[in-house]
């Protein structure tokens, strides 16, 4: 790892203790990583209740209805994408949101 790097990460490490006032560079590091997860979660749980509003069902039933009961139009095929991004996203955050917690952060 170059000195660059290293010098960066030391300064990210310092801003993170700074921030949550942990004197400890890995909890303080875990709580900022933390916060960060629950806020993508939050953001990604919003998106996910809206194609839910939009379509009335979960994301699961609009995918195996998307060419019969949804045409393959731009919107339906954008939204599918866009629905599907959002919750690969959601169980990867949560995955490591997990992670975390397992660890006590």
């Amino acid at each position: 790892m170059s000195t660059a790097v290293k010098d960066i990460a030391r300064e990210m490490l310092a801003l993170a203790q700074e921030i949550t006032r942990k004197k400890n560079p890995e909890g303080a590091l875990g709580q900022v990583l933390k916060g960060y997860l629950e806020r993508r979660i939050e953001e990604c749980e919003e998106e996910i209740a809206k194609f839910e509003n939009k379509y009335g069902m979960p994301f699961e039933d609009y995918k195996e209805m998307l060419g019969e009961k949804f045409t393959l139009s731009y919107e339906h095929e954008k939204d599918y994408m866009n629905w599907e991004a959002s919750v690969i996203e959601y169980g990867f955050l949560k995955g490591e949101k997990n992670k975390l917690d397992y660890y006590g952060y």
